[in-house]
């Protein structure tokens, strides 16, 4: 008796679940373009990076009104404190690489390198990196029956792994970069609400950077400002 209805409903439905497969079809699709473009951009400006990159250097410190000592100073203290930054990047995703495949296979997930491997490589994205990995991880847990498997991941990961990029960040940039700690958690802070995911580079070297301005500016004015 109620054909009529069931067949409308069925109808409707198969409409809803083409019009979001084609949606998700679409953003696939345009990611993946997205993606390759990018990625043909970097390519196409790391070559002449690559091989103009000396000249364009000298070029854009010959504009500066600055001395010769002061355009090297603040040459060094960009390389220095991009070097820093990126290096500390580095070690800061190995670690909390090393310490969440290390979680996985305590509590017994299969494919712990491979999770953690993961997690390195995530940790590029601050604060939310290692989580798009333990999180699902620990939810599945305790769906599956491991409670208390899932709840020490979780602590551990939450606890543990999670403070590790506020405790070595400013650590590894800060020791060479000759900046206090807390000026680096502020300025990555401030970094990535100002540029996103990029900031943890850009917070650090535009903070360096006006920290070299301002020696500058002392040593320029020394005789005014101690009159």
């Amino acid at each position: 008796p109620y054909r009529k209805e069931i067949i409308t409903k069925l109808g409707e439905l198969i409409g809803q679940t083409s019009t979001f497969l084609f949606s998700a079809f679409s953003a696939t699709t345009r990611a993946t373009a997205l993606f390759v473009f990018h990625f043909f951009v970097l390519l196409y400006t790391m070559y002449f990076f690559l091989t103009d990159g000396p000249r364009l250097v000298r070029t854009l410190l010959a504009y500066l009104p600055l001395g010769e000592s002061d355009k090297e100073r603040m040459l060094d203290k960009f390389v220095s404190v991009t070097r820093a930054t990126l290096k500390g990047t580095v070690l800061i995703g190995l670690t909390q690489g090393v310490l969440g495949g290390i979680a996985f296979w305590l509590v017994g997930i299969d494919g712990a390198i491979f999770w953690g491997t993961v997690m390195t490589v995530l940790s590029i994205i601050p604060g939310v990196g290692g989580a798009l990995v333990w999180v699902p991880a620990a939810i599945i847990l305790a769906a599956t029956g491991s409670f208390w498997q899932a709840v020490g991941l979780a602590l551990f990961c939450s606890l543990i792994i999670g403070s590790v990029d506020n405790l070595l960040r400013p650590i590894l940039v800060g020791r060479d970069t000759q900046m206090h700690q807390l000026l680096i958690f502020f300025s990555t802070l401030g970094g990535l609400l100002a540029f996103g995911v990029m900031g943890f580079i850009l917070g650090p070297i535009l903070t360096a950077l006006f920290l070299t301005v301002w020696e500058m500016f002392g040593v320029a004015f020394r005789t005014e400002l101690h009159e």
